[in-house]
């Protein structure tokens, strides 16, 4: 009697933001930043698992299923060289940022582990040339079901052990970092004071300008108030001339001689009135 094998489902691991987890390849060895390097664009490789910081990951949720992958040490994310979407694609790390290459969609399978894919190309985290060594690199490349494209995703319980050099590179790392950020609000704060005193002396050349012609426009007002002042005073002293041009002509005296020779014609005719009834009179006695 054949015996049917039966394949036995394991559990998932349950991600959850506020924790840190170990991502464990088939051959038991952990994705890790190269040589806890905290700068953008450092490799992540492969490496025996050593309970330290730069081997564990947090999950950062963006969508149903889909996550940023964070480095718990470098604080940096798992990202696509150049947003690459080709097979052979290296992954490393960078900056946080809302690219597409650095999302990830976890994709359990039956036996408890899962795909890693990018959200960007649908490609699966892969190990590069199905190496097993410490330092082996990683890239993405279509989904053929291997081995090397499997992970196991472990929540870290223990806590992770420290490195003096490590610290002292971190430590190093925050300093320069603090002081590329010192710097850029210098650049900016200069470039803001420099935009502030174009502005000003914009402000400044048009209130000039604008004081400028006011004055003009008052000069001008001036010299027509002065000129119109100048022809008032004119014109009373004409006028005050006139009248003594008039009264020197003899127009006024002749006047009264119209008015006289009107009362001479009335005198005639009154005088030889008395005349014509005298005559009257002395034909009427001779009768």
């Amino acid at each position: 009697m054949a015996v049917k094998k039966t394949t036995k489902k394991v559990a998932q691991t349950v991600i959850a933001e506020d924790k840190f987890y170990t991502i464990t390849a088939a051959n038991g060895k952990v994705v890790e930043v190269a040589d806890y390097n905290t700068d953008n664009g450092a490799k992540i490789q492969l490496w025996d698992n050593v309970n330290a910081e730069w081997q564990q990951w947090g999950f950062v949720r963006a969508g149903e299923g889909v996550y940023r992958i964070k480095n718990r040490f470098t604080g940096k994310m798992m990202d696509l060289d150049c947003s690459g979407v080709t097979d052979g694609t290296r992954v490393h790390q960078w900056e946080g940022a809302s690219a597409s290459s650095q999302l990830w969609v976890v994709e359990p399978v039956n036996d408890g582990r899962s795909k890693i894919k990018s959200n960007l190309a649908g490609k699966c985290l892969d190990v590069v040339g199905m190496n097993n060594d410490n330092g082996a690199a990683l890239q993405i490349w279509s989904d053929v079901g291997g081995d090397n494209q499997l992970w196991t995703i472990t929540e870290v319980t223990r806590k992770p052990k420290t490195s003096a050099k490590a610290k002292a590179a971190k430590a190093k790392a925050d300093l320069e970092a603090a002081a590329e950020n010192i710097t850029d609000a210098a650049k900016a704060a200069a470039g803001a004071v420099a935009d502030v005193a174009a502005d000003a002396a914009k402000v400044a050349a048009d209130v000039a300008s604008d004081a400028v012609n006011t004055a003009s426009d008052v000069a001008d007002a001036a010299a027509k108030v002065a000129a119109d002042a100048v022809e008032a005073v004119k014109k009373p002293a004409r006028r005050a001339c006139k009248p003594k041009t008039a009264a020197a002509k003899p127009a006024a005296k002749k006047a009264p001689a119209k008015k006289e020779a009107p009362a001479a014609a009335e005198a005639a005719p009154a005088k030889k009135a008395p005349a014509k009834r005298t005559a009257k009179k002395a034909a009427k006695t001779e009768e």
